[in-house]
């Protein structure tokens, strides 16, 4: 399957041990040496409220189970899911 980056923008990750919606996609993580896609970065619901405003929850690529037409399934522990600041080191190659 190819997907584009606007297709896969907005699409609702949702974590499959409990079924909760962590948020929207909102930007990808790249490694620029391998060309391989490290992360996603997303967005939680209550940030849209202005609650965790630029705040993101980063997903391991090797998390993601699924990319559906509507949402992607992610194998995340709870703990796994805390919000960070949205300013990342960059990755080295």
């Amino acid at each position: 399957m190819v997907i584009s980056f606007s297709e896969l923008r907005a699409r609702e990750v949702i974590r499959i041990c409990d079924a909760e919606t962590l948020g929207c996609v909102t930007d990808l993580i790249f490694d620029t040496c391998s060309g391989r896609i490290c992360s996603l970065c997303v967005s939680p619901p209550c940030s849209v409220k202005g609650m965790l405003q630029g705040s993101v929850i980063v997903v391991p690529w090797d998390a993601v189970q699924c990319i559906g037409a509507e949402c992607i399934l992610v194998n995340m522990k709870q703990e796994e899911c805390c919000p960070t600041p949205r300013r990342m080191k960059k990755p080295r190659c």
